[in-house]
């Protein structure tokens, strides 16, 4: 009796044993990555390169010219981003410009020169994107305004074969600055590197519509052509690094 008792215990004993070594603690359960949001202010830095045109309405025996050039500047801006991922925002920005264009002698009869030049430009503009976790493409489009810079002038210097051709009054040179208003729409495509950092390309066109100036011909003061109007219209691609808080 003590030794079937004693077998007993003994496999109870065993089996108390093996099913202890049989049990595990599970391994926990990752939380799923939290998606990115793009609510919250934000300040950048951005540069690019733009090209355009501006014409002399006034004038019929003006040129065109083509503008060129490069840009940098900064924007500051919020966004707002709803349940369904559609992401509305505002955005204001400033850069300071190279586009532009020097012009003049373009023949050898030829002594008058110029240069059309945007030397500031911002924009305020709406925005409104799809947010895919931390890429976010958007269509964008507000008020945009430049600073504009006209100057016109005579040398006969830079024409040898008519020496003269600032004779009546001799050589001048004068200038125009003037704000330019008008309007911007565009697209672009931003990426979150971080939860605080986020690229994008942007992509832009500007038309500053019709402006006046004066800008007086001292060897024709009386012609009505002095009072001119400039038709500006450029675009512009970008890079911008923004910081999101």
């Amino acid at each position: 009796m003590k030794l079937r008792l004693a077998a007993a215990m003994l496999v109870l004993s065993a089996s108390t044993a093996l099913a202890a070594d049989l049990t595990y603690e599970p391994a926990p359960i990752a939380a799923p990555a939290e998606a990115f949001n793009w609510t919250g202010f934000y300040i950048g830095v951005h540069g690019g390169y733009g090209w355009g045109h501006t014409q002399d309405t006034h004038n019929p025996n003006a040129f065109g010219q083509t503008l060129t050039g490069g840009f940098g500047g900064a924007q500051i801006g919020y966004n707002y981003q709803f349940a369904n991922n559609v992401v509305l925002g505002a955005e204001a920005d400033v850069a300071y410009s190279g586009i532009g264009k020097d012009w003049g002698g373009a023949t050898q009869y030829d002594p008058y020169y110029g240069e059309d030049k945007i030397d500031w430009f911002g924009t305020v503009r709406a925005r409104v994107g799809y947010s895919v976790d931390r890429f976010m493409p958007y269509l964008t489009g507000g008020l945009a305004w430049a600073n504009v810079d006209h100057k016109l002038g005579c040398d006969p210097s830079r024409s040898p074969l008519t020496p003269r051709g600032c004779s009546r009054v001799g050589s001048f040179e004068t200038s125009k600055s003037d704000t330019a208003w008008g309007w911007t729409v565009g697209a672009g495509v931003e990426y979150a590197v971080t939860n605080n950092v986020t690229v994008k390309a942007e992509y832009l066109y500007t038309d500053l519509g019709k402006n006046d100036v004066t800008l007086v011909d001292v060897n024709f003061p009386t012609d009505p052509v002095n009072n001119r109007e400039f038709d500006t219209s450029f675009n512009s691609v970008k890079l911008g690094l923004n910081y999101k808080f």
